[in-house]
């Protein structure tokens, strides 16, 4: 079986681990599992250059799009055809994967068409929300969707009427947690967007620094939003208490999640929320606004309001608790059930 990849972005080389996680968990667990599969992968805007690499013995074709807009994006959208068709062309391809329902899923319909064979395309993120461009231009029935939650799937029926054809959460490995005493109270990481809603991150630790003045926490990533939350962070004397380490390998994400006590997640929305099952096999307790695959649990508390979540907080952080890892999705999961559209709908 061939499968034809299409993204926006993926890992310019096997160092590059924090571009797109979720998928690159999926395709080295797929490779293992079902290495017979036969996958080509194109990318449209990233990595940056017209080139084509290899990536875990993967062929990845590089358009070298990065984000443009249209109409110059239509060049780059005819050169990602161009590049399938060439593997068309050394191997019939019986099935096309799209990741994220935009230009991918655009050239996923057009290239079904041209070879006779079905596009799926897994839905990713805000693409599922009203004021997607596609959503006018794509014939929806056309395309196999598939959501990453309930949750998601809602805003897709809301914004479309369409429900989707399948429902698979991502799924991580499980990592070998190292035992350390936590000394990281509460730890946020994500992009600095405002969707992410840092600032009610801040906000939160304002109001429990009244009560623990030396509350430890830590915010990793980067974004539009960081002078903004700096400057919040300053305004609010939190300098000694939230401290901002940029942008950081998934390695080093892991690490820092395994010496906090609290995964705080303050974010509008998620189409999943890859970070909280990250937090969850990493021992944190997970303190979230009820988004993506959040469901409560005894290590789940779903907050909906500051008050709510700084007494959430409160008890984890003063209550003696063992940081055992949990994962509620293996990848293993997530291969299985990709594996049975695959073969489904192959040609």
């Amino acid at each position: 079986m061939h499968v034809l990849v299409l993204t926006p972005g993926f890992p310019q080389n096997e160092k590059d681990t924090s571009c797109n996680p979720a998928m690159q968990d999926y395709f080295k667990a797929l490779l293992n599992e079902h290495p017979n599969i036969r996958l080509s992968i194109v990318s449209i805007h990233y990595p940056f250059k017209n080139t084509t690499h290899i990536w875990k013995g993967l062929k990845v074709y590089n358009c070298g799009g990065k984000g443009r807009k249209y109409p110059i994006k239509i060049f780059y959208l005819l050169r990602a055809i161009s590049y399938s068709l060439k593997i068309n062309k050394e191997l019939s391809v019986n099935l096309i994967h799209s990741f994220w329902l935009a230009e991918t899923a655009l050239i996923g319909n057009i290239l079904g068409k041209l070879f006779k064979i079905k596009n799926i395309c897994t839905l990713m993120g805000q693409d599922a929300k009203k004021g997607n461009i596609y959503f006018k231009i794509l014939n929806l029935k056309n395309i196999i969707k598939v959501t990453l939650s309930e949750y998601q799937s809602k805003y897709l029926i809301d914004s479309t009427g369409h429900n989707p054809n399948y429902i698979i959460p991502w799924g991580i490995d499980n990592i070998k947690l190292v035992e350390n005493k936590r000394p990281i109270d509460v730890i946020g990481v994500g992009s600095f967007l405002s969707n992410k809603n840092y600032e009610l991150f801040i906000n939160i630790i304002s109001k429990l620094k009244k009560e623990f003045p030396l509350i430890n926490c830590l915010l990793i990533g980067d974004g539009k939003q960081k002078s903004k939350l700096l400057e919040l962070i300053k305004m609010e004397k939190l300098s000694n208490n939230i401290t901002l380490t940029g942008q950081l390998s998934r390695e080093k994400v892991l690490s820092k999640m395994m010496e906090s006590k609290i995964l705080l997640h303050t974010s509008n929305y998620e189409s999943f929320g890859l970070v909280i099952l990250e937090g969850l096999v990493s021992g944190c307790y997970i303190v979230s606004k009820g988004v993506g695959m959040v469901t409560k649990n005894k290590k789940v508390v779903i907050f909906k309001n500051i008050y709510e979540a700084c007494l959430s907080i409160k008890e984890i952080i003063t209550t003696k608790h063992k940081f055992l890892p949990e994962n509620p999705y293996p990848i293993k999961n997530t291969v299985a059930s990709y594996i049975q559209l695959y073969k489904k709908y192959a040609v």
